[in-house]
């Protein structure tokens, strides 16, 4: 079965391509152990903690914390006024996993272990992803996240 814009194909049923889904609809979503209660990134089929198969979704709060940064350089070319380096950071989520993103409105020099981070899903449809702002800069309501 193909999907069209009136008939949606069926849902997806890898993990990954589900969590996909949600990035895409918006949602930083987490799966959920429902035998040992462990919140698991990167999406799986079972439970890396106890191995049960009883995965499912949850809403993740989006609050986490920097766990550590690498700041990444590039050669500027002549013209270009981008900047030239940029920040990867690893952020412990609250509900316990550990994401690897980006701070792109924050100078790599102002990223500091330690520091209190939002999630935040940007860019255009088919490309979106998980990026973060610092916690005392975001005006976001808190269910603006789901």
């Amino acid at each position: 079965m193909t999907a069209s814009p009136d008939r949606p194909g069926p849902p997806p049923t890898d993990p990954d391509q589900q969590f996909q889904a949600h990035v895409a609809d918006g949602r930083l979503w987490l799966q959920t152990c429902q035998d040992c209660g462990s919140a698991i990134f990167m999406p799986r089929i079972l439970c890396p903690h106890c191995h049960s198969l009883s995965l499912q979704w949850a809403p993740a709060s989006g609050l986490g914390t920097v766990y550590t940064r690498s700041v990444l350089h590039r050669r500027p070319k002549p013209g270009d006024d981008r900047p030239t380096e940029h920040a990867i950071v690893l952020v412990d989520l609250d509900e316990g996993p550990r994401i690897m993103s980006r701070l792109p409105d924050t100078p790599a020099a102002d990223i500091r272990i330690g520091m209190r981070v939002r999630a935040r899903i940007a860019g255009e449809d088919g490309a979106r992803v998980v990026l973060f702002d610092p916690e005392a800069t975001r005006t976001t309501k808190p269910d603006e996240l789901q």
